[in-house]
């Protein structure tokens, strides 16, 4: 009991990681809990790559990496030349303002809490946690590195060695302060991700709108995810963490914050650690950044620095670790489901029938249907809505192809991953609805 209290206790260190980036004076727009939980995302990826750079140069992991992540951090301040261009706060108004901003940030924390009570039921725990990030982050805490004989044990090959590092670097080193690695406080990480989300994405919404309009998005999104999160079992697995990252960063290059050099780097460092939280974080980090550049060309002047901004973290971080598993030959870039570009067409009927019936087993598929219905109905004509969208289209497509890879009939597979991989789908749509008319109706 007392591990899994230390091991929670360890997140409280990635916002100070973080602090000195976020610290800087051109994210004062941000609320204080915004910018608390911005630089708790900026602190775990940057300990994460640190952590792997060390493993990669052969040293063990100690307290340094701490200090070494925040001097990073604080040598990032150097790249902001700009501040957030964000508007003054407008008044949440009276009456029926204040009245839709309670309803929202009251059915926010009824979310947040199912998400808790399903964990603490076992009723979400993921299966992935026993098979892939627990077992990894248990021994590179123990070895007090990226054990590399553990991930080339060829009986271990089911472990996905070539998974990207941050779930299993942050584990370890929550496990490494605690002592073990305590596998129940690893399942909190559901509700406590959840509950960040719906704080960081609530302030960054709220930078740039109404408190009324910037509450319902930021509501809408979080019981889109919390009842889909608690229906496929994501408690202890990567996903809340992959959620956490991409909803963040895609929503910062929703506000003017896009039109900064601060803006544009904070996004990258989430796009980052998306990429570096599971395979498909990286073509959706591909997906935000080319989209962005092509939709708003008046943000991302000059294109170069933009593109430089919003893929240099993921650059590093990802080649970071795929040097790693090449110099010590554990593995040589990603793996998929069958060869690189051999698609198997005769499954497509059956691929996009077991994804509609793997959907509809999820709260009769509300968590994907509700955040639809409320985008036609607030009818978005903002040319930003099609950043979210064009994500959502391009990740969808992706995802239908990697299922279509599988020489093997992939209903099985669809049945139990459809509705997590799914789950940033639906989530970029609820997003999208923020687009939408001024205010809320």
């Amino acid at each position: 009991m007392r591990a899994g209290y230390l091991w929670l206790a360890s997140f409280a260190i990635l916002p100070l990681v973080g602090a000195p980036f976020l610290g800087h004076r051109a994210f004062r727009g941000f609320g204080i809990l915004c910018r608390t939980v911005l630089a708790g995302g900026v602190g775990m990826v940057l300990l994460s790559a640190t952590m792997t750079v060390w493993a990669l140069a052969g040293w063990r992991w100690g307290p340094v990496l701490v200090l070494a992540s925040a001097a990073v951090a604080f040598a990032l301040r150097g790249l902001v030349r700009s501040h957030l261009p964000l508007p003054a706060r407008r008044g949440e108004g009276r009456g029926e303002g204040r009245s839709l901003t309670g309803i929202a940030l009251t059915v926010t924390a009824i979310s947040v809490l199912a998400a808790l009570a399903a964990t603490i039921a076992a009723r979400s725990t993921s299966p992935d946690l026993l098979l892939f990030w627990g077992p990894k982050a248990q021994q590179f805490a123990s070895a007090g590195t990226i054990d590399t004989a553990f991930l080339s044990a060829p009986h271990l090959e089911y472990l996905h060695v070539y998974y990207p590092p941050l779930v299993t670097n942050v584990f370890a080193f929550g496990a490494i302060a605690a002592g073990r690695f305590p596998w129940g406080a690893a399942t909190l990480t559901f509700p406590l991700l959840l509950a960040a989300t719906a704080a960081g994405l609530a302030g960054i919404l709220r930078a740039d709108a109404p408190a009324p309009r910037a509450a319902a998005a930021s509501a809408l999104v979080i019981c889109a995810l919390g009842l889909a999160g608690i229906a496929s079992s994501v408690a202890g697995n990567a996903e809340p963490f992959l959620l956490f990252f991409e909803i963040l960063g895609v929503a910062l290059l929703l506000t003017p914050a896009a039109r900064s050099d601060a803006g544009k780097l904070l996004a990258g460092l989430f796009l980052a650690g998306a990429a570096a939280a599971k395979v498909e974080g990286l073509p959706f980090v591909l997906a935000v950044v080319v989209l962005f550049l092509l939709l708003d060309r008046s943000a991302a002047r000059p294109l170069a620095r933009s593109a430089l901004l919003l893929l240099a973290p993921t650059i590093v971080s990802i080649g970071a670790w795929l040097a790693f598993g090449a110099t010590r030959r554990v593995f040589f870039g990603y793996k998929g489901y069958g060869h690189s570009l051999e698609f198997h067409w005769d499954h497509l009927s059956a691929v996009v029938s077991a994804i509609g019936i793997a959907l509809w087993r999820v709260g009769y598929a509300l968590p994907f249907a509700v955040p639809i219905l409320v985008l036609l109905a607030t009818r978005p004509k903002d040319r930003r809505v099609f950043l979210p969208l064009g994500v959502a289209a391009a990740l969808s497509v992706f995802l239908v192809l990697t299922y279509l890879q599988s020489t093997q009939d992939p209903r099985l597979w669809i049945s139990w991953s459809a509705a997590r991989t799914f789950s940033p789908v639906t989530a970029l749509v609820a997003l999208a609805s923020f687009c939408g008319r001024e205010e809320p109706r």
